[in-house]
C-alpha cells in the first residue's frame, strides 16, 4: 500500500495531462462590437481646424443599415483644397470596423472624379471611433486619423 499512495499523483497528473493535451479547443474567441447598434450621424470630434495636405477633415458618417456583420451608410469628408468627397461607406465588424468608402470627389476647380478610401475603425467607446484611413482621389493619394463621435 506504501508503493500505491506516492504513485497516485503521478497517476492523476498523467490523467490530467492526457485531458488536456489531448482534446483539440477549436472555439474561436472574437471581441466584436457587433452588440452596438451603430446607426446614427458619427462626426469628426472638431470640425475645426485645416487638414494637412494629405488628410481630409470635417467626416461625416450616417450609418443608415446594420446587421450582425457589417454596417453601411453616406459618408462626407473635406480634404485640403476644399475637395468635398461624397459617397457612401461600408464596415464588416470584426474586433475592429474594416471599413470602405467610396464615391465623387468634387471642388478642385475641374471635373468630378472618383475617389476610394480604407480604414480601419476602433471603438473607444459607445459613442468615439477613431478611424485611421488611405485612400486615391484625382488629386492624389490622402491619409489620416479622425476620432467620430455620435
Amino acid at each position: 500500500m506504501k508503493r500505491i499512495l506516492p504513485a497516485i499523483p503521478l497517476i492523476i497528473l498523467a490523467s490530467f495531462m492526457q485531458a488536456c493535451f489531448g482534446v483539440e479547443y477549436g472555439e474561436t474567441i472574437k471581441s466584436t462590437p457587433t452588440s452596438q447598434s451603430f446607426v446614427g450621424e458619427w462626426r469628426s470630434a472638431s470640425a475645426t481646424g485645416f487638414p494637412t495636405p494629405q488628410s481630409c477633415s470635417d467626416l461625416k458618417w450616417t450609418v443608415t443599415s446594420q446587421s450582425a456583420t457589417q454596417i453601411s451608410g453616406n459618408f462626407e469628408a473635406t480634404c485640403a483644397g476644399g475637395v468635398k468627397l461624397t459617397g457612401t461607406a461600408n464596415a464588416v465588424l470584426n474586433v475592429n470596423l474594416n471599413i470602405d468608402a467610396s464615391g465623387t470627389a468634387t471642388g478642385f476647380g475641374s471635373a468630378p472624379c472618383l475617389f476610394t478610401l480604407t480604414g480601419t475603425g476602433v471603438l473607444q467607446s459607445d459613442s468615439s471611433i477613431l478611424v485611421t484611413y488611405t485612400g486615391q482621389t484625382c488629386i492624389g493619394p490622402i491619409s489620416g486619423s479622425e476620432v467620430l463621435r455620435r
